[in-house]
């Protein structure tokens, strides 16, 4: 390029050097487009992992964690409603049931919502510990149901792309002057990090206790996964061996054997054989439950940390899904717990200036026996 008075020429050579720089501009703008800020990165030349951001109403964020290559994979977050994981698919099969329209979505049902302090059902919202009461509001029927947080919005930290996985970080502060803190005022951050990585997707909760009293807690977890097309196709298995005795589905602190019974799953069964709202204790982490969706080739392990003590299986039937949800508690644990039931309650508690966690992890796979 020559320039002489302000006025500048180029040659051929110049414009063919110009036009590729604005080739690979263009590239990396769409690179950058697809994924969001964060630059895309790939895992031994296969699984590439980024992200996107969805506007999807005013102040609503649909966050979606993207894994590329011979076994896409993708979840999405809706930070409004609860964290709840909105979406997940792998291979472009609907592994959980989603709302049809996500921009009205609040949280409460379908998805996955998260469940805290008070995993499921707590007789008239009351409960106590230690001599302190508590009274959250009333939801369902007679009774509170699952929880604080799960129809509420999230605050979020940007996603992160990192060598061989995404993960997304999402928080929710029990500080004096918010709705939950005046239901539960016992000040400390709840963390729920969603991990999407080449196993799966990773889902932890971490927490920190900064009041001077311990805190109390059940966690869960409550995906509903979609069943696609015929129950007959989807195959759940659930290596337990016993489940807690209920009284209108509240635990009466008893357990019962599975064995000779509806509710054994031990051998996998189609889902058109099982219709249940149960709980089985205890859970074991060498013993994870699985979903089979056969006809799509696709098999679901739900491994979880030792935290995970209790876990539900939600069957109604002629419905498209079936829930299998990891829970650190029982239903009414803090009840179970005051009435002499501390083990089968699951009630954890975390010392004043102490912090907790767990883990569960969806991990999915071709390989059907």
């Amino acid at each position: 390029m020559k320039c002489s008075r302000g006025i500048c020429v180029t040659s051929h050579k110049d414009s063919k050097t110009v036009w590729s720089i604005v080739a690979a501009g263009l590239m990396i703008a769409l690179l950058c487009t697809f994924c969001g800020p964060e630059k895309a990165r790939q895992e031994g030349g296969e699984a590439m992992f980024g992200y996107r951001i969805e506007k999807v109403g005013e102040g609503r964020e649909l966050v979606v964690l993207t894994r590329g290559g011979g076994q896409p994979m993708e979840a999405r977050v809706a930070t409004w409603a609860g964290a709840n994981l909105a979406g997940l698919s792998y291979r472009g099969v609907e592994l959980i049931l989603s709302p049809d329209t996500v921009k009205n979505f609040d949280g409460q049902r379908l998805g996955m919502p998260v469940l805290y302090p008070t995993p499921c059902r707590v007789p008239a919202g009351v409960f106590s510990f230690r001599g302190r009461e508590f009274r959250f509001p009333i939801n369902r029927g007679e009774n509170h149901i699952h929880g604080l947080v799960r129809d509420i919005p999230w605050g979020y930290d940007t996603p992160e792309v990192g060598d061989g996985a995404v993960t997304f970080t999402c928080r929710m502060e029990f500080a004096p002057g918010s709705t939950v803190y005046g239901y539960f005022p016992i000040e400390h951050t709840l963390e729920l990090t969603y991990v999407l990585d080449g196993e799966g997707l990773k889902i932890s909760y971490h927490l920190v206790n900064r009041d001077s009293e311990p805190l109390p807690y059940g966690f869960g977890l409550h995906p509903y996964w979609n069943i696609p097309g015929s129950r007959e196709d989807v195959y759940l298995t659930v290596l337990n061996d016993s489940t807690m005795d209920l009284d209108g589905f509240i635990p009466s602190g008893g357990l019962k054997a599975v064995e000779g019974t509806h509710l054994d799953l031990r051998v996998a069964r189609p889902m058109s054989q099982v219709e249940m709202d149960d709980i089985y204790f205890p859970a074991s982490p060498t013993a994870p439950a699985t979903l089979e969706w056969r006809k799509e080739d696709v098999k679901l392990t739900l491994t979880h940390s030792p935290e995970f003590t209790h876990l539900i299986v939600y069957a109604p039937p002629g419905e498209d899904f079936v829930c299998v949800e990891n829970m650190t508690a029982a239903p009414n644990a803090h009840n179970l717990f005051a009435g002499g039931h501390e083990r089968v309650s699951g009630l954890r508690v975390v010392p004043p200036g102490a912090e907790a966690g767990g883990w569960v992890k969806f991990v999915v796979s071709d390989e059907i026996k």
